[in-house]
């Protein structure tokens, strides 16, 4: 398998990390993309995405490796940390709890980013005037750990509202935790993201089109 070395060389010469999106992957591509990344460019990777559960358990994959990115299901909780050790969606404070009681009575542990809505044409995701309300809960937890932020994404933009929304995250990153991390951009925007030093970029599309 080949992968878009040029995108490759774009985000190591930028400050930016990359997740790369492996969910319409079988086992074996999956592994396959790994490798190459493992092998060629592990200063850049921060892991895999997934985003079905029954995907997770077929690939089973070293947790530390792969992240979670979509919507959460309360009964999907026990199998992402299973399978997981990132999840970039959380937007629930139930959910939130669940992760910390089921890692917790498991001994385990799982890394979050919280959702942030940045466009509120959309449904989901918190707001920011809750921000605070999340931090304090997680603050208290001793097995679910803050990342920072991710957006909710979406396919039709202009450039002025994509940049807009990389500067809000960032912007709410440095008003609360200015070392932490920001998870945004993916195919149809990262060049984008690259110039406003988003963190981590999520790619899948682009890094096969070559």
């Amino acid at each position: 398998m080949k992968l878009n070395t040029d995108l490759l060389e774009k985000i190591r010469n930028s400050d930016s990390r990359l997740v790369a999106v492996t969910k319409y992957a079988d086992v074996d591509d999956t592994l396959e993309v790994l490798d190459i990344l493992e092998s060629e460019y592990l200063d850049i990777l921060e892991g895999i995405w997934e985003n079905r559960v029954e995907s997770l358990i077929e690939k089973n994959i070293d947790r530390e490796k792969v992240h979670f990115i979509w919507n959460i299901q309360s009964k999907q909780i026990k199998d992402i940390i299973k399978y997981a050790s990132v999840v970039h969606s959380l937007d629930d404070i139930k959910h939130i709890r669940k992760f910390e009681d089921i890692c917790a009575k498991s001994g385990n542990w799982i890394q979050i980013f919280l959702q942030i809505n940045v466009d509120k044409s959309k449904p989901g995701g918190i707001t920011v005037e809750k921000i605070p309300e999340y931090l304090e809960l997680i603050w208290d937890m001793e097995n679910v750990s803050l990342v920072w932020f991710s957006a909710i994404w979406k396919s039709e933009f202009t450039r002025q509202e994509k940049e807009a929304e990389f500067d809000l995250l960032i912007s709410l990153r440095n008003k609360y935790l200015p070392n932490w991390f920001v998870s945004a951009g993916t195919s149809v925007d990262y060049e984008i993201a690259l110039e406003k030093w988003v963190d981590i970029v999520r790619i899948g599309s682009e890094l096969f089109n070559i």
